[in-house]
């Protein structure tokens, strides 16, 4: 009886035991803030490797806690994840399902769309665990969030040689919030997360900034341009010791190039083939495989490219593809000029274009061209261009968001990486209006050192070219005749002679 008692007991406690809750491990933020248990299971987990990618088409794959949903139109295309903000004193978390392997020769970085709108008593931070999730690292820490469908970039390379777990998580603040001036509810969205390796390459070695004395206007040439007063004022510079920084010219202008070589080796030359195999394109097919179309593209442009004298060729212009695409395609470009000894410039993007936000995505084709030098002390380089739009108005005076864009694409760049200030920028198409506005040669002048004045500030800039040099019976302004007076205004300039 005694030994059936026993085996009654026994019985009882173990289904006891396996009806007894887990016990949770204690789990904190770096920051501090106390996290809501999340159960530390036994059961293996997938384990994946960069690159990694998700839409976010379905929940599948993410572990949700506390206020985070999965919602049909919550996302920046489509489906993604939001969480309220309403509810205050609040912590939840969204985990990736599976465990990251980041071993391996390269480095890691983490890019994600956000929108959203919380106060700076809230937190949003990327968190990585080392030990199975019973203690989370920030990698990544926001204090409130302002934003419509950014793009952020969280650097992994700290944590490299790791298998982690992954999670975002936001803290809402314990204090009562104040009525929306929109009258929308605080809340936090997320989409389109990436896991994208990188080369980590800490022994690189830079080449010096040009610094030798220039003048920073150049000319864009189209066909039917006069070389004559061109090469005139590219004297009258080399006379003062301010040599024209670059000299750009497209099909037909190639014969102005050469002599431009002769008379001033220091210009830069620039040019970009008006013709392919297809005809007169701008722009690649940026609905194709962005390898195979960097292939096809660049094997198209051989053949315009052979024989021109020029320090770089423009591959593209005014083309706004998707920036994850533009990324490998510029990247399998700028291989591809390597092995012919050659140097491009990229991106080219249209005046007003695109949002800094999108520049700063490019990071990675920075990264690939300081490590992949196209020369003897010379880098690949970028292009972009610069109007003041509709009206009459002067370049100088349009203001950030025109002249002077590319400070708002590097105030968010540089703080990722630093480097790209080593890559040459050249403004390869400069003016005033659109183009199309004839002015005088007062204010032309005027507009030319006023903008040289501004982007004397900015050294990553190597130059600018002016629009444009050609036939004054087309559709474009032609600035031939006003280059004596534009002349005169630079060697005074130069000269301090006001």
């Amino acid at each position: 009886m005694r030994r059936q008692l026993l085996s009654l007991l026994l019985a009882l406690a173990a289904l006891l035991t396996a009806l007894a809750p887990p016990a949770y491990p204690p789990t904190l933020a770096q920051d501090g803030t106390p996290v809501p248990p999340v159960f530390v299971s036994d059961a293996p987990r997938m384990i994946a490797r960069p690159p990694l990618g998700d839409t976010f088409d379905t929940a599948a794959g993410w572990l949700p806690d506390g206020l985070w949903r999965f919602e049909a139109s919550a996302g920046y295309d489509g489906a993604g994840w939001r969480v309220e903000g309403a509810q205050r004193g609040m912590t939840s978390a969204l985990e990736f399902g599976g465990l990251i392997d980041l071993s391996g020769k390269t480095s890691a970085q983490l890019i994600y769309r956000q929108r959203g709108s919380l106060p700076e008593t809230d937190i949003v931070a990327v968190e990585v665990s080392l030990d199975g999730g019973q203690t989370w690292v920030a990698a990544d820490q926001q204090f409130g969030v302002e934003a419509e469908w950014e793009q952020r970039m969280v650097d992994l390379r700290f944590f490299r040689g790791q298998v982690v777990r992954l999670r975002f998580r936001v803290t809402t603040g314990a204090g009562a919030l104040a009525a929306p001036a929109s009258g929308a509810p605080p809340d936090y969205a997320l989409d389109n997360v990436a896991l994208q390796p990188f080369l980590d390459a800490p022994d690189r070695i830079y080449f010096p900034l040009d610094t030798r004395p220039r003048a920073l206007l150049g000319l864009h040439l189209i066909m039917g341009a006069q070389g004559e007063p061109v090469l005139d004022l590219a004297r009258r510079l080399q006379a003062i010791g301010r040599p024209m920084s670059t000299l750009k010219g497209t099909t037909g202008t190639e014969s102005v190039l050469a002599e431009m070589r002769r008379i001033s080796p220091e210009t830069v030359l620039i040019y970009r083939s008006l013709m392919t195999p297809d005809g007169m394109l701008d722009c690649p097919n940026a609905y194709a495989d962005p390898v195979a179309e960097a292939q096809r593209w660049m094997n198209n442009q051989w053949q315009y490219w052979s024989g021109v004298t020029a320090d770089y060729f423009e591959i593209m212009n005014e083309c706004h593809p998707p920036m994850e695409w533009m990324v490998p395609f510029a990247i399998e470009a700028m291989r591809l000029a390597n092995e012919r000894g050659l140097c491009l410039l990229l991106f080219s993007f249209a005046g007003g274009n695109p949002e800094p936000h999108e520049y700063a995505t490019l990071a990675p084709v920075y990264d690939y061209a300081l490590d992949n030098p196209c020369g003897p002390q010379r880098y690949h380089g970028v292009a972009m261009h610069a109007y003041a739009g509709d009206g009459g108005r002067l370049l100088s005076e349009s203001g950030p968001w025109m002249a002077y864009r590319h400070r708002k694409f590097y105030e968010l760049l540089l703080p990722q990486l630093p480097e790209a200030y080593y890559i040459p920028v050249y403004i390869t198409e400069a003016g005033p209006a659109d183009g199309r506005v004839d002015l005088s040669c007062a204010d032309l002048a005027r507009d030319v050192v006023q903008f040289t004045r501004e982007i004397e500030r900015d050294p990553y800039v190597r130059g600018f070219n002016w629009w444009t040099a050609g036939p004054p019976e087309g559709t474009w302004t032609d600035v031939t005749p006003c280059l004596p007076e534009i002349g005169d205004a630079l060697v005074r300039y130069y000269t301090g002679g006001g």
